[in-house]
């Protein structure tokens, strides 16, 4: 058996969309998300709509070329800034969500809020104004919970 070309692409995620650059393979490409089937081009270069831990793979025309497979990973966005904080604060959310419920906690585990807060161009504002310096951890509930610990300064 002769070694071929093999399958070599970038994937760039932004929110909802992976873009797709193919850089070595033959064309056509099939595109499939989560085994799907979505489409097929003749294009080095595609978008696909996608989500947290969808499995994107591009098959190329020839077998021997192998797939192209990325698992997407969204949470990695997910940030709290500034951080430290001396009290109003915003949390980047790459989520397809309008609004997000978000506990507030003490570092000593006790709730200080629950609210239901719009997601606004991709975050979600917070203000611990009130609050005494400290520690604090944001659950964000999607999905899969996310916990982003908050320090607040003065």
């Amino acid at each position: 058996v002769i070694a071929g070309e093999v399958i070599v692409a970038d994937a760039t995620i932004a929110f909802n969309k992976a873009s797709i650059t193919i850089k070595k393979g033959t064309a056509p490409y099939t595109i499939y998300v989560n085994g799907e089937e979505l489409f097929t081009t003749s294009s080095p270069l595609f978008n696909v709509a996608i989500k947290h831990g969808d499995l994107i793979e591009v098959k190329t025309a020839k077998y021997c070329e192998g797939v192209y497979s990325k698992t997407v990973e969204l949470l990695d966005g997910i940030i709290a800034y500034p951080n430290p904080t001396n009290g109003i604060f915003e949390i980047a959310l790459p989520v397809l969500q309008k609004e997000v419920i978000i506990e507030l906690y003490s570092i000593q585990s006790q709730l200080i809020s629950v609210k239901k807060y719009p997601i606004l161009y991709g975050k979600v504002q917070l203000n611990i104004e009130e609050k005494p310096s400290g520690l604090y951890f944001a659950k964000i509930h999607l999905e899969k919970p996310v916990i982003l610990k908050v320090l607040k300064s003065n």
